[in-house]
């Protein structure tokens, strides 16, 4: 009777702790959260070529400067510089020149860069 109970007591745990699992990482796609691969060295030290970074797609109303953001057709990721409403100035922190793009353009912002991307998602599907 106590094996059959603990038994049963350890099937409710797993499932429990699958449902909070698949719960956090469900609510992660849902609040607009994405994973993405850092590519090239243009921000430099900031992002690595080839980390794992977490972009939401909900970008703020407010001042965006200093900001890591993703924008136009090549999804470049660099930071605002310059926010003026609609136009806006985009510098790579390992970059001598920067560039512009308008509000319509913007994809994505820079959420953090992910050490552990199971756990991170399931954190900020919680939050």
């Amino acid at each position: 009777m106590v094996r059959e109970r603990l038994i049963c007591i350890g099937f409710s745990l797993f499932f429990v702790t699958q449902a909070m699992i698949f719960a956090g990482h469900f609510y992660f796609y849902v609040k607009g959260y994405e994973f993405a691969t850092i590519e090239g060295t243009s921000m430099l030290p900031t992002l690595e070529n080839g980390q794992t970074a977490i972009i939401s797609h909900n970008i703020p109303d407010g001042n965006l400067t200093n900001m890591i953001v993703v924008f136009g057709e090549k999804n470049i990721c660099h930071r605002c510089i310059r926010d003026e409403g609609q136009w806006l100035t985009f510098k790579g922190d390992n970059n001598s020149f920067s560039e512009h793009a308008t509000r319509d353009e913007l994809k994505a912002i820079l959420v953090k860069v992910s050490q552990n991307p199971f756990l991170d998602s399931i954190v900020l599907g919680f939050q």
